[in-house]
């Protein structure tokens, strides 16, 4: 790259970093079933930024002056799309006038695109970010003056997380406009799109609380600012090339953020989770419940055992299920019986089991199951003490109507 300005060095790095943070983005989005028109708009959303991402990215390291004049047709339909995003969000329409101001914007750009000088023009520049500002900000009140008891709290969590982006993208959106005027280091709108598309991700984990949120975004922007400090220093980088370092910094750990993120989501959606039986399999046949359970990734290979399969374990061990119908091997050390402890070990041991749970009580039957310990958390540990109970009460319907 030793062609390059350290300029487009920097814009470039920033741009690609958000590019692939979108896509991550849309995969997950992409996953959802059914699809929901916020999503869909959100979709939408995400390839229309990423049109212009690309777009600028291409123009940028071609130098082809009549790709550039692409950037100000689909610019001008960001404000729109956004607003699309927002009035699904908010379930209302925006005011008549922020929808033709959005609307008008996306047509007048649109024609600019066609009949611009090769250079844009610096009355053209200035323009568009009159009209992107004044929309942004339009719609930032449209969705903080929002009514918050008409909307779930889970809605308005969506939107309060969404909307620090949107707080972001107003003043590093301006620095794209890069004019005699306003020669900034870097182009930084590709930071708050990473913000955003980490932001819309955590919404996906119901772990994930606002306050850790926004702790491990300020905790992550703190140590990577004064990582880049302790670059310049370091290097002894004038303040410009620390700009553009930073910038760097910034973008890829936002999106090794992202990447992790949407990395969780995608195992977990494609392991799946114990209670996602209850919701695919009929709960009328106590035998269909159980192979259910059996097909999970994470309780696959489960062995339902009965009384002859259990026949080097005594009374004590069948009794014990009576006030505790879960067991795994963390609990052998709380036993105070010595004899069921060593019985229960040899269980885990001949059945490569983590845990075990009832099933039947009449006829006695229990359930093997053999969880890695890396999957092992306390949220499974209730999914499977739901699933025992469910199996418990089909076995006890069934038992009763036979």
């Amino acid at each position: 790259m030793t062609g390059l300005s350290p300029e487009l060095i920097a814009d470039s790095v920033v741009t690609l970093a958000s590019l692939i943070g979108l896509a991550l983005f849309a995969q997950v989005l992409r996953m959802q079933r059914p699809r929901t028109t916020v999503t869909n708009r959100f979709l939408f959303a995400i390839q229309v930024v990423a049109a212009l991402l690309a777009i600028r990215l291409v123009q940028w390291l071609t130098g082809v002056d009549w790709i550039g004049r692409l950037t100000f047709a689909v610019a001008g339909l960001v404000p729109l799309a956004t607003l699309l995003v927002a009035e699904a969000l908010l379930r209302r329409h925006a005011p008549l006038a922020l929808k033709v101001w959005a609307a008008g914007g996306a047509v007048f750009f649109a024609l600019v695109a066609v009949v611009a000088r090769a250079d844009h023009g610096l009355l053209a520049l200035i323009s568009l970010a009159v009209f992107q500002v004044i929309a942004f900000v339009a719609m930032s009140i449209f969705v903080m003056g929002r009514d918050r008891q008409s909307l779930s709290i889970a809605e308005n969590t969506m939107i309060d997380r969404l909307s620090l982006s949107l707080v972001l993208i107003v003043p590093l959106a301006m620095t794209d406009f890069r004019t005699p005027l306003l020669d900034l280091p870097v182009r930084l709108s590709g930071i708050a799109i990473l913000a955003m598309c980490w932001l819309g991700l955590t919404l996906r984990r119901s772990d994930a609380a606002q306050s850790e949120v926004i702790s491990v975004t300020a905790a992550l922007a703190v140590g990577l600012v004064f990582a880049s400090l302790c670059i310049m220093e370091l290097a002894a980088l004038d303040v410009r090339t620390t700009v553009q370092v930073m910038a760097l910094v910034v973008s890829v750990g936002l999106l090794a953020l992202i990447f992790n993120q949407n990395r969780l989501i995608r195992r977990e959606d494609k392991v799946g989770r114990v209670l996602d039986v209850l919701a695919d399999t009929s709960l009328t046949e106590h035998d269909a419940f159980l192979e259910a359970l059996q097909t999970r990734a994470l309780t696959s290979g489960a062995l339902i055992l009965d009384t002859d399969g259990l026949r080097d374990f005594d009374a004590a061990f069948e009794e014990h299920f009576t006030h505790q119908t879960l067991v795994s091997s963390e609990d052998l050390q709380q036993m105070k019986d010595p004899q069921l402890a060593e019985q229960f070990a040899w269980f885990f041991r001949k059945f490569e089991a983590s845990h075990v749970m009832l099933v039947s009580k009449n006829p006695f039957r229990v359930m093997a199951l053999n969880v890695p310990t890396l999957a092992q958390s306390r949220q499974l540990e209730q999914e499977l003490r739901i699933a025992q109970r469910i199996a418990a009460l089909l076995a006890e319907r069934g038992a009763s109507h036979g």
